[in-house]
């Protein structure tokens, strides 16, 4: 596929040519010698020389009309270059997240995942973006030639959306615009912010190398026998399901705004980060955390849903009337979250809560009003906040029971398919005058290792 450049100047050459045509007509040679000769002669046409010159540009007429087609199509080219250059700008953008860097730093940033099949880095680094994971690489390159006409074609995201909009239709994200949808949706996600493990899925199912068990030494007398102690490795399976995120806006923002790649991407990116947040913490969880009802299937199993099947003693608190703080001993229950994933010899680097449980710690106070300093073990955590946690009413703690997640968040697996597709709908919205784009996200999401976690259930919050 030729590039703007290599169009605009196909165009500027057949323009030339063209020209060079007209100006070797009869009727061109004989304007030029009336212009010439009056100007010579410093004096106005005569009556009969503006008689000719009028003939002569109305027998030129067509291949002037040529010419002016040629300009309006380099002009158009060369905006359109213009819009290339911007588009790829904001599509070479990379939104990774810093986040685990206190206690997730691994030699390469990549954490130490493994397709079976292969043998090959199976995760995302916390640096890189997705665009960057060998495995999306290799996909992009087969997938290149068609992306390519797609990006021709429609130069953006908005583009394509506004083509699909006067009819229901449905296509493929090219990997470039996918990327920067996945990479915007990781600042959303309070799980990806703490360190969450994108995988890079090349088939529906994959499988991930883990270690489940490290090799012990012991001493033993002179001559004795060594007893083996190997390491044991197990796989965590990766099944891609779908998640859909919907954004409704009016024909006519969708049709005018200039900026739709933008707000359509950003839109896109949230709804999917959001629901990575719900589906990570609480996937699988059907009543006891206020509203949520996550059935698995459909949904993937969370945090919560994980500890509550293979390792109970790690959620803690969920009294009958949920845990109130105590003042002599305000942090407790955050430091008993915390150490019981250092318990099961993990190391925690993050706690995700909701902006009411920030608030009730934000405005506690001692008796001389002083705010209560953070003991230093929970202040060497990164901390988000996420309102996928609810507020809920635990017995007589009305709407001020909630949630609070510790772990080491590079053990939760986020496997993402390859590729992403967009529907626009146009008839479910059509007597409001609205259009909606559902874009469709395919993956899963497991605990790799489940006591890398801990949850304190019922606390109170703001």
């Amino acid at each position: 596929m030729a590039t703007a450049d290599q169009l605009i100047s196909i165009s500027r050459g057949k323009r030339a040519a063209k020209i060079a045509e007209m100006a070797a007509t009869p009727e061109a040679l004989t304007i030029e010698k009336i212009k010439a000769r009056c100007l010579g002669a410093s004096r106005n046409p005569s009556d009969q020389e503006a008689a000719e010159v009028r003939l002569a540009t109305q027998r030129l007429a067509p291949i002037q009309l040529e010419i002016d087609e040629f300009d309006a199509e380099i002009a158009m080219l060369e905006h359109s270059k213009v819009e290339d250059a911007e588009y790829m700008r904001k599509a070479s953008e990379r939104h990774p997240t810093n986040a685990g860097q206190r206690s997730l730093d691994y030699d390469d940033g990549r954490p130490p995942w493994v397709h079976t099949s292969d043998g090959q880095p199976a995760a995302l680094g916390r640096d890189e973006s997705w665009a960057d994971h060998p495995v999306v690489q290799a996909a992009a390159a087969r997938a290149s030639q068609r992306e390519q006409a797609v990006i021709g074609q429609h130069g953006g995201l908005g583009s394509l959306v506004r083509s699909m909009s006067t009819t229901t239709g449905s296509a493929i994200v090219p990997t470039v615009w996918a990327s920067n949808i996945i990479d915007r949706a990781r600042n959303f996600a309070a799980v990806l912010k703490a360190g969450a493990t994108i995988v890079p899925m090349p088939a529906k199912v994959v499988q991930i190398g883990r270690l489940t068990a490290d090799p012990t030494a012991a001493f033993r007398t002179e001559g004795s026998t060594v007893t083996a102690s190997d390491p044991t490795f197990d796989n965590v399976t990766l099944t891609a399901t779908t998640q859909s995120a919907l954004v409704v806006g009016s024909m006519e923002w969708f049709q005018d705004a200039e900026n739709v790649d933008e707000v359509v991407t950003n839109a896109i990116a949230k709804a999917i980060g959001l629901n990575l947040d719900l589906a990570g913490l609480y996937g699988g969880i059907v009543a006891g955390a206020g509203t949520i009802n996550m059935a698995t299937p459909p949904n993937p199993r969370g945090v919560l849903a994980a500890l509550n099947a293979v390792a109970p003693a790690q959620v803690l608190g969920a009294a009958t009337n949920g845990t109130v703080q105590t003042a002599l001993s305000y942090w407790n229950e955050l430091l008993d979250t915390l150490y019981t994933v250092i318990d099961a010899n993990e190391h925690p680097n993050a706690m995700i809560w909701n902006s009411k449980a920030a608030r009730q710690y934000a405005k506690a106070y001692d008796s001389l009003g002083r705010v209560l300093a953070k003991p230093d073990d929970l202040d060497a955590l990164d901390i988000y906040v996420s309102n996928q946690i609810q507020s809920y009413t635990q017995g007589t703690m009305t709407s001020r029971a909630t949630d609070v997640f510790i772990g080491n968040w590079s053990e939760l697996l986020i496997g993402q398919r390859l590729e992403m597709s967009v529907q626009v709908l146009t008839e479910r919205y059509a007597e409001l005058g609205q259009i909606a784009i559902v874009a469709h996200w395919r993956g899963d999401i497991q605990p790799a290792r489940p006591k890398a976690f801990a949850v304190y259930k019922c606390i109170q919050g703001a």
